[in-house]
C-alpha cells in the first residue's frame, strides 16, 4: 500500500478551495476566459488595421492646389487684359485666400509629418504660368466651383461649409470674368 500524503487544503482569499462552490469556480473561470478573449480581439484589431492601410490624401489638398493655380493664372492674365485689372486682381486675391484657408484646414486635422535629418522637404519656386484667355480662366473658375460644390456634398461640418463658400466665390468670379 502506498504511503498516504496528508491532505492540506488550498486557500484562496482566505477561504479553502474546498469551501468554494462549483458555481463560484465557474464564474471565475468564465471571467478569465471573457477577459482573455477581449484582450486578444483588441490586440488583433489594433495591430493589423492601422498598419495595412496607407493614409488617404486629404480631399481638400486638390482644391488648394487648384486655387493656387487659378490665382497664378489670374495674375498672369492681368498683363494681357489691362481693362480687367481690378477684376483679375480681386480673383487672384480671393483664390490665394481660398488656398490659404484650405491649407490651414488641412494642417489643423493632419498631424505634422516627421522629418528625418537626411530627407528634409525642398521648397521649389513655382513655374511661371502662361497668360490664359479670359474665357479659359472663366471656364477654369467654373470647373473649380462645380468641383468644390460636389466635394462639399460629400463632407460635413466646417469643411463642407468652406468648400461651399469657395464654390460660390468661384461661380461669381467665373461670371465676372466672362461678363
Amino acid at each position: 500500500m502506498p504511503p498516504t500524503v496528508p491532505h492540506r487544503p488550498v486557500f484562496l482569499h482566505g477561504r479553502s478551495l474546498s469551501m468554494l462552490s462549483r458555481r463560484t469556480m465557474l464564474r471565475g473561470a468564465g471571467a478569465v476566459v471573457a477577459g482573455t478573449t477581449i484582450l486578444a480581439s483588441t490586440v488583433a484589431c489594433s495591430d493589423g488595421a492601422q498598419d495595412d492601410e496607407a493614409p488617404q490624401p486629404d480631399p481638400l489638398a486638390a482644391h488648394a492646389a487648384r486655387a493656387r493655380s487659378d490665382a497664378a493664372a489670374a495674375t498672369a492674365a492681368i498683363a494681357q487684359n489691362p481693362a480687367a485689372v481690378d477684376t483679375l486682381t480681386v480673383i487672384a486675391d480671393q483664390r490665394t485666400a481660398h488656398a490659404d484657408a484650405l491649407d490651414a484646414e488641412i494642417a489643423r486635422l493632419t498631424p505634422p509629418p516627421t522629418v528625418s535629418g537626411t530627407a528634409a522637404a525642398e521648397t521649389g519656386t513655382a513655374e511661371p504660368v502662361p497668360a490664359p484667355a479670359l474665357t479659359e480662366l472663366s471656364t477654369a473658375l467654373s470647373d473649380a466651383g462645380r468641383s468644390a460644390a460636389d466635394d462639399a456634398r460629400a463632407l460635413s461640418g466646417y469643411r463642407a461649409g468652406l468648400l461651399g463658400s469657395i464654390s460660390a466665390a468661384c461661380t461669381l468670379a467665373s461670371a465676372a470674368v466672362a461678363g
